[in-house]
Parts: structure tokens; sequence; C-alpha cells
């Protein structure tokens, strides 16, 4: 008896359908993946931790850790957008297509932020002269006593110091033997005031002597209300004349 004998052809068409529910079974197969990674800095190549990942449109996210190192499970098969963002580097985003069932591993890279550096100054430090004097400025605000700026000295086109300081009110000139002396209006005979120049305790014989050309600002104390706690020396009491000059250290 003779076996009945199937045609190429009609074969084919036979199982067309099984192999076209075979294919459509594959494609839909929602076996879950997972999509694991490192992030690093482009520049560098260091891992960058802390930075967010998320597959958007899905609820899945996480954050690198330590490493840079990060995984997303559960992940449906199919196409999906990676976005990745970290502080100080451009945000970035990857097409990536995930298989029914794989597991998906890639390194990440993001690029640094261009960072603009605040505007440093720097200022050199101001000499010792400058900055003594400054005092001298702060203390004339204050109000405190009687103060001559080098350009009122220079008005008076004085032959000594002694016609300068005889300008100040409270202050009068004695003369002996061709010495003259400035001292405070109020005080008793024989009590002559202390001298300062440039901060200095000085001898009155050396500071009146200083040419008045040299000098760049006076400052004089008539009595205790007005005098400040610097210039307190051994004759204060008798009045203060403080003397700076150009050439001072």
């Amino acid at each position: 008896m003779r076996q009945p004998r199937f045609h190429p052809l009609l074969l084919c068409l036979a199982l067309a359908p099984l192999i076209r529910a075979s294919a459509q079974q594959d494609n839909t197969d929602p076996t879950p993946g997972a999509v694991m990674g490192q992030l690093v800095a482009h520049e560098t190549g260091l891992p960058i931790p802390g930075a967010s990942v998320a597959l958007t449109g899905t609820p899945l996210a996480t954050k690198t850790d330590s490493l840079g190192q990060f995984a997303l499970t559960g992940v449906a098969p199919g196409v999906f957008l990676l976005e990745i963002r970290a502080v100080g580097y451009a945000t970035a985003s990857w097409r990536l297509t995930l298989k029914p069932g794989k597991v998906l591993t890639h390194l990440f890279e993001l690029e640094l932020l261009p960072y603009e550096l605040p505007e440093v100054v720097v200022r050199g430090k101001q000499p010792l002269s400058v900055r003594r004097f400054a005092d001298f400025e702060r203390r004339r605000r204050a109000g405190m006593g009687y103060f001559l700026t080098q350009e009122q000295i220079e008005r008076t086109n004085p032959t000594s110091l002694i016609d300068v300081l005889a300008t100040v009110r409270g202050v009068k000139q004695v003369c002996l033997t061709n010495d003259c002396f400035a001292i405070m209006a109020r005080s008793p005979p024989g009590c002559y005031p202390q001298y300062f120049l440039d901060g200095h305790e000085s001898t009155p014989y050396f500071a009146r002597n200083t040419p008045p050309q040299d000098v760049r600002g006076i400052e004089v104390y008539r009595g205790s209300a007005e005098m400040p706690g610097e210039f307190t020396g051994s004759n204060s009491g008798c009045g203060v004349i403080v003397i700076w000059t150009k050439s001072a250290p």
C-alpha cells in the first residue's frame, strides 16, 4: 500500500500560521531584563557618585554609588531612553534597546560643565607710611584734636615748624634766647608738650626742628579730654604734638 505524499508547497502553506504565531510570541516575550553600568567623567575617567539615573516615561530610577555604578532591574524589553544627571556635568541621554530577559551593560560618560571662577582682586600690602597715615585720617574724621594737612602747611609757606604750630588755636609761641617753643596756651610755665614723630615718642628739639617741607600732617592735642590712647607719653599732661613726615618708613 502506497504512503500518501505531501507536496512541498502545500506543506509550507500548512506550516505558515504556526511559524507566524511562534515569531509573534518571541516579539512579545514579557520577560524583564536589566540595565547595569558605570558613570565616569569624560575628561578624567573618574567615577561620578550620586548621579541620578532614570528611564524616561517609567518610574524606574536610581543613583550611582561611590564607584559610579548603578543597576536598574525589572526593565520591560523594548526601546527606551536612559537619562543621567549629575551636579557639575551636562545632562545626557542614551537610546537603548533591551531584549527579553537580557542584561545590558555599558560605560556611560558625562561632560564637565564650563565653570567661570569668581573674579579675584589681588591687592599688594600698602607701605607702612601709608597705613600709619590712614590712622591720621581716621582720627581727623573723629573730630578730636586739631589737624593740619600737607596742603594747609604748604599754603602758610613757613620757615620753621614752630611757625606752623603757632597758627593752631590754643597753642602759643614762647621764645627764650633766640630759641622758640610751642606750648599749650593753658599750660603752666615750663610745661612743654610731648612730641611724637611718625608714631614714636621723640625729643622736643629733634621734632620741632623737622623741616616744614618734609611734613605730611600734624596732630595737636591740647589736653587730656581730646587725647587718644596711642599718644600717652612721659609728658602728655602738657599736651601732645604728633608730626608725620613724607619719608616715614
